[in-house]
C-alpha cells in the first residue's frame, strides 16, 4: 500500500465500472476515503459492505462511505461520474451514442447538484465526448475530463505490438478524437523504438472495435479498462503522478479526446503530428460531436449570451505597403495584426490603422466558422491542393464564391467574387500565419498587374545597387546573400524579388517572408551559439521550423537535418531577427546592379568561371510555376507581362558564373571582390 497522499474522491455510479473504480481506489492506498452515491442508495450500501470487507482483509486505510446525495460530494477532491440511465442498445454501429438521450438528463441533473464544484470531475459516461461537454457546460466546473480515448490508445498500442511481434512498451502511439466510431489513429506519427512504422491502420481498427465486442460478449460490460483508465486520469490530474493521458477536454472550444501532458496536475496540450488525413478526420469527429450536442445543450444547458451581449469585439487594423501598393488586413485578435507588424515592417511598410468595412483581408479567430466551412466543402464536391506545405481542400460555387479549408491548421476560407477575404482559425498563431501569407498574395497581385516580376534570387544592397544572386535550388543563393550581408551589405531579400524596369532601371523590392538557415551554414557563419543561448532562454524562432530543428538547438548538434524527400530542415527566423539575433542590416529597395551564379561545390577552390551564364525563364516565379502559393483566391491578375524585355534588360548587366567551397572567409573574400567590382 503507498502512503496517503489525497483526500475524499467520489464516485457516482455503482455499476461494473464504478464497482471497478471504488475497488482499486480502495486497493491502492492513496486516498483518504472513497463515497459512493447511486441513483436507488442500494447498490451504494451493497458496494460500500463488500469494500469495507476488502479493506479489513487487505489492510486498506481508505474508508469506503455511502453518501446519499451528490451534493455531500462537494468537499471531495475529485468526481468520478459513471452512472448509466435504463435503456435497450440495440446499436450495431455509432454503440457508445446509443445513451446520448437516455443519459443526458442524469448527466444534467447531476452538474447541477454538483454547480461550481471546485474540485477534478472525471466523465465515463457514454458518449463520453458529449456527457463530459454537457456537464462541464451545465454545472460550470473548470476541470472536467472524458474517459476513453485513453482506453483507445492503450488498445492501439497492444493491438499493434502483437501485430508487429513486440514489446508493447516500445510503442508509442494515441488514439485521439471521438471515443467511437470516429476515432483517429495516429498511424503517421506512431513509432517502434523511435523508429517510424507502417501501421496496418485497417487491421487495427477492425481489432480496436473487436476488442470491447468480445468484453461484452463475455463479461456484459467493460468495466476493468474503463475503471483503470479513470484511476490514470485521477492520479494525473491531482498530481499524484507526472504523465501523459489522453482525455476528452475542451481545447479550442472543441470537445475531443487529445493527449495531455500532466506535471503537477496541470495538463499541457501535446497533440501528435496528424498528416492531412488524419487532420481532417479530427474534423469530421469534432462536426459529428457538435451536431449530436446542439439539441441537447438547447435542451440542458443555460444558453451563454452572444459575445455580442457580453461586451463589443475591438478590431484592429494593419495597412502594409510597399511604395507603390498596399493591403489591409482586420481581425478580431490584436496578435493577428501586431504579428502584420512583425512581419512585414522590416522590408515593407506595416503600421496601426483604424479597421475599415472593405479592408481586402479579414482573420478572426472564430471555431465555430472553422466547422461550419470545413463541414460545407467536406460535404460538397471539391479539389485538393497544397497551400504553403500543407493539404488545401477547396469549393467553388456557381456564383464564384470560393470556400477552403486546411483541416490539419484548423483554418478555414471564404472568398466572394469582388470581395474581401475572410479567414477563420482556432487559435491565434496559426490564423495569423494565414493572414499574413494571404495579405502578401493581395499585394503581389497588385504588384504583378503593375508591372512588377518575381524573380527566384536573393539580393543584397549597398549605395542602393543590388546585387542579384540566381541559381536553381541548392545553387547557393541563401548562402551568398548573408555572406555578403555580413560583410556589411544589407539584406534585401533571401530567396525571391520583385523587379521592374523603371526610369532607366531596374527596381527590385523585397519579398517579405521568413528566413531559413541551415544549421551547418549558422555554425560555419558564427551565428550558432548565439542562437541556441536564446532558443535556451525560451525565445522563440518562427513558429514553421520542424520540431526537429528546435530540439537540435536546445542540445546542441550542430549536424544538417533532412526529410525524407531530400529538403533540408532549417531554422526559420523572423524578419526583424535577421537584425536583432543576427546583426544583419536590411534594405527595403534597391536597382539591379550586377547578377552572381554561384554553384557550392566541397572542397572547391572558391574562383570566378569564364562560363556565361545568363537569366532564363526558369528564374522567374509565375502563376504556371508558383510551386508554394497557388493562386486559390484568384488575386493574381489573369494576364501576366511577358518576362522577356526584362530578361533582356538583365542580360545587360554585369554577370558572374562562381564556383564556391565551403571555407566562409575565402568565400567572403572572392564575393566582396566580385561585388564590389
Amino acid at each position: 500500500m503507498t502512503a496517503v497522499r489525497s483526500g475524499a474522491i467520489g464516485v457516482i455510479g455503482a455499476g461494473a465500472v464504478g464497482q471497478g473504480v471504488a475497488m482499486l481506489l480502495a486497493a491502492g492506498g492513496w486516498c483518504e476515503s472513497v463515497r459512493i452515491v447511486s441513483r436507488t442508495g442500494l447498490s451504494a450500501r451493497a458496494l460500500v459492505t463488500d469494500l469495507e470487507d476488502m479493506c479489513q482483509v487487505t489492510g486498506s486505510p481508505v474508508r469506503a462511505v455511502h453518501t446519499t446525495s451528490p451534493r455531500e460530494l462537494a468537499s471531495c477532491e475529485a468526481v468520478v461520474v459513471c452512472p448509466r440511465a435504463e435503456f435497450v442498445n440495440t446499436n450495431r454501429t455509432n454503440v457508445r451514442m446509443a445513451g446520448l438521450n437516455a443519459n443526458a438528463p442524469v448527466i444534467a441533473t447531476l452538474a447541477r447538484a454538483l454547480a461550481h464544484y471546485q474540485g477534478l470531475v472525471v466523465m465515463v459516461t457514454n458518449p463520453v465526448d458529449i456527457m463530459a461537454r454537457l456537464f462541464a457546460e451545465v454545472s460550470g466546473c473548470h476541470r472536467v475530463y472524458g474517459v476513453g480515448t485513453n482506453t483507445d490508445s492503450a488498445r492501439y498500442r497492444l493491438a499493434l505490438a502483437a501485430q508487429l511481434g513486440v514489446a508493447v512498451k516500445d510503442v508509442r502511439g494515441h488514439v485521439i478524437g471521438e471515443h467511437g466510431d470516429q476515432a483517429v489513429v495516429c498511424a503517421s506519427s506512431t513509432s517502434v523504438n523511435g523508429r517510424p512504422i507502417t501501421v496496418p491502420v485497417g487491421r487495427i481498427r477492425r481489432e480496436l472495435a473487436d476488442r470491447p465486442a468480445r468484453i461484452n460478449a463475455g463479461l456484459g460490460r467493460t468495466r476493468c479498462g474503463p475503471a483503470g483508465a479513470v484511476i490514470a486520469a485521477l492520479r494525473a490530474g491531482l498530481g499524484l503522478e507526472d504523465r501523459v493521458v489522453e482525455l476528452s477536454v475542451n481545447h479550442e472550444n472543441r470537445w475531443l479526446g487529445i493527449p495531455l501532458r500532466f506535471t503537477a496536475g496541470t495538463p499541457t496540450v501535446c497533440l501528435p503530428r496528424l498528416d492531412a488525413a488524419e487532420a481532417w478526420q479530427l474534423v469530421a469527429a469534432d462536426i459529428k460531436l457538435r451536431d449530436a450536442y446542439q439539441p441537447l445543450a438547447r435542451l440542458h444547458a443555460p444558453a451563454p449570451p452572444s459575445q455580442k451581449e457580453k461586451t463589443a469585439v475591438t478590431r484592429t487594423a494593419t495597412r502594409i505597403a510597399t511604395t507603390t501598393q498596399a493591403a489591409t488586413v482586420t481581425s478580431n485578435s490584436t496578435v493577428v495584426t501586431d504579428w502584420a507588424v512583425r512581419y512585414f515592417g522590416p522590408w515593407w511598410n506595416a503600421t496601426s490603422t483604424t479597421p475599415a468595412p472593405d479592408a481586402p483581408v479579414n482573420a478572426d479567430v472564430n471555431p465555430d466558422r472553422v466547422t461550419e466551412i470545413t463541414q460545407c466543402v467536406a460535404e460538397h464536391p471539391h479539389e485538393e491542393t497544397v497551400y504553403a506545405n500543407t493539404s488545401m481542400l477547396v469549393r467553388r460555387d456557381s456564383d464564384g464564391t470560393v470556400f477552403a479549408a486546411q483541416p490539419e491548421d484548423k483554418t478555414a476560407y471564404k472568398a466572394e467574387p469582388g470581395g474581401p477575404l475572410h479567414i477563420y482559425g482556432c487559435e491565434d498563431v496559426p490564423v495569423a500565419l494565414a493572414a499574413a501569407r494571404l495579405v502578401r498574395e493581395v499585394v503581389r497581385g497588385r504588384l504583378l498587374a503593375d508591372g512588377w516580376s518575381i524573380l527566384h534570387a536573393s539580393a543584397v544592397v549597398r549605395d542602393g545597387q543590388a546585387v542579384l544572386t540566381l541559381g536553381d535550388k541548392g545553387a547557393g543563393k541563401t548562402t551568398v546573400g548573408l555572406l555578403l550581408a555580413r560583410a556589411g551589405w544589407q539584406l534585401l531579400a533571401n530567396d525571391r524579388v520583385f523587379i521592374r524596369p523603371e526610369d532607366g532601371r531596374l527596381r527590385v523590392l523585397p519579398w517579405p517572408s521568413a528566413a531559413a538557415i541551415g544549421l551547418g551554414l549558422l555554425d560555419a557563419l558564427g551565428w550558432y551559439d548565439q542562437v541556441r543561448e536564446r532558443v535556451q532562454r525560451g525565445e522563440q524562432l518562427h513558429p514553421t521550423q520542424h520540431r526537429k530543428v528546435t530540439d537540435a538547438l536546445h542540445s546542441g548538434s550542430r549536424k544538417p537535418l533532412w526529410k525524407e524527400s531530400g529538403k533540408e530542415l532549417k531554422p526559420q527566423f523572423f524578419p526583424d531577427q535577421l537584425h536583432s539575433w543576427l546583426g544583419l542590416t536590411l534594405a527595403t529597395e534597391g536597382h539591379a546592379a550586377r547578377i552572381l551564379f554561384p554553384q557550392i561545390i566541397p572542397g572547391a577552390e572558391p574562383t570566378v568561371l569564364d562560363a556565361e551564364r545568363t537569366v532564363r525563364d526558369a528564374d522567374f516565379f509565375t502563376a504556371g510555376t508558383e510551386d508554394r502559393y497557388p493562386d486559390v483566391f484568384g488575386f493574381l491578375p489573369t494576364e501576366t507581362t511577358s518576362t522577356e524585355p526584362l530578361r533582356d534588360r538583365l542580360g545587360e548587366l554585369p554577370r558572374h558564373a562562381l564556383n564556391l567551397g565551403h571555407d566562409v572567409d575565402v568565400n567572403t573574400d572572392l564575393l566582396t571582390q566580385v561585388a564590389s567590382a
